[in-house]
């Protein structure tokens, strides 16, 4: 038996009325996050990475933690090289606050139109970074025949030298923390002595 057709679930308004819900959710209930798009500078091929990549922008965006009990992960290791932590956090984005306020920008370094893996979120309550690992753009799967939100599921990001170019104080302070600084010192050379 086929499906009754006086009823449909492709009503336009009721579609664009649970993304209008959705985004007043995530204002109410997430937090400011800042997201940084990566741009490729050398790019391997072969393994398909970039060890010099840069972030030369950051873009302020609402995403609610999907988290509630805390980061998900291993959570803190204890090994013979000392503490490894390895938090999780599951961040949700509604598809068109992104598409409006990261993607209009053409110079953003940002091929698709979704959040890419190896992308940046810092988040300023925790005061951590994370790297965009997965995005799940299926879920919640169809409900009304659209998809509102993408799930991000990101992993705490480790610093090995990455270039940061933000006005965000906290950001450019992992880059200072982190990065190698060398202290060059020059010794005047001693007179030369007259006999």
């Amino acid at each position: 038996m086929a499906r009754n057709f006086y009823f449909s679930e492709k009503v336009r308004s009721e579609m664009d009325l649970y993304e209008d819900l959705v985004i007043e959710a995530l204002k109410i209930y997430g937090q400011d996050v800042y997201y940084l798009p990566r741009h490729l500078v050398n790019e391997d091929t072969l393994f398909g990475d970039d060890p010099t990549s840069n972030f030369p922008q950051t873009h302020k965006i609402e995403m609610y933690i999907e988290n509630v009990e805390g980061f998900d992960g291993e959570g803190d290791l204890f090994t013979r090289f000392g503490v490894e932590i390895r938090d999780e956090v599951t961040l949700v984005v509604s598809r068109s606050r992104w598409s409006r306020q990261i993607h209009r920008y053409d110079t953003s370094g940002i091929t698709n139109d979704r959040p890419t893996e190896g992308d940046l979120i810092y988040i300023p309550l925790t005061n951590k970074m994370f790297q965009v690992q997965h995005v799940e753009h299926e879920q919640p799967f169809y409900q009304i025949e659209n998809l509102p939100v993408y799930k991000l599921r990101c992993t705490l990001f480790e610093y090995t030298g990455e270039d940061f170019d933000t006005a965000v104080d906290d950001i450019q302070a992992i880059e200072q923390d982190g990065s190698y600084q060398y202290r060059v010192c020059t010794i005047a050379p001693a007179a030369p002595t007259v006999s």
